[in-house]
């Protein structure tokens, strides 16, 4: 079995533009341009392409799936943690969520849910451990289209393994998230052994000409309680 996580190109809220809520928050320009980098690396048909219901992962996946026509292609819940109760009739950029997003890491409260356009920590760790579960049960080549900061949090699940999701263990994940980069339109190949033991390398790029990865600055951590629905 072989897998590749594959976050979505730059988003118009990555870009800075102002934004409706989390799930019509669609490519900029440049990520449209990243997206169509994708399918020269993808050297053979997937036995399974899977998005988020956000509309960003669909349009990155769509040169993939234009490319491989017949490969099935799922949802699953591997979107982004929504943690603010965005409003969907006023548009706001991450700059003007900011104080609202340094509130809600002050807070510490794993359980707490913003509204009901928002999800919990514990909530958003639960949709993780399913999806390593789901990718467990897969054969063959399975390329997920998803988010930078939940990737990072399938990361940190499989290296820290937390029994219980707490005030300690959010700011541990919180410090993890601010250790390295997810690059937009980047594959982060996994897979897991016969014992169920998993396996994965660093993030690849070489897809992306320079000019592609380097025009965007990461955004998939929470550095200065900046909100990052990326």
């Amino acid at each position: 079995m072989s897998i590749w996580i594959i976050r979505h190109g730059q988003s118009q809220s990555n870009a800075g533009l102002a934004t409706l809520g989390p799930y019509e928050n669609a490519l900029s320009e440049l990520g449209y341009r990243q997206s169509k980098c994708i399918p020269a690396a993808v050297k053979q048909s997937p036995d399974l392409i899977v998005t988020s219901p956000y509309l960003r992962t669909k349009l990155t996946a769509q040169p993939l799936i234009e490319q491989f026509p017949h490969a099935p292609v799922e949802v699953w819940q591997v979107q982004e943690f929504t943690y603010l109760n965005l409003q969907f009739d006023k548009a706001s950029t991450i700059l003007e969520r900011k104080p609202l997003s340094k509130a809600y890491w002050d807070r510490s409260d794993p359980e707490y849910v913003d509204g009901p356009n928002a999800e919990s920590l514990v909530q958003l760790m639960e949709r993780v451990r399913i999806t390593l579960n789901q990718l467990q049960q897969q054969s063959g080549f399975v390329v997920v289209f998803s988010h930078g900061f939940f990737i990072k949090a399938m990361l940190w699940q499989l290296l820290a393994d937390p029994t219980v999701i707490d005030a300690v263990a959010m700011n541990r994940l919180l410090g993890f998230t601010r250790g390295f980069r997810v690059p937009n339109a980047s594959i982060l190949p996994m897979k897991f052994d016969s014992s169920g033991i998993p396996h994965w390398s660093s993030f690849i790029t070489n897809h992306l000409p320079t000019e592609l990865e380097l025009a965007t600055p990461d955004t998939t951590g929470i550095n200065d309680a900046d909100d990052r629905p990326s």
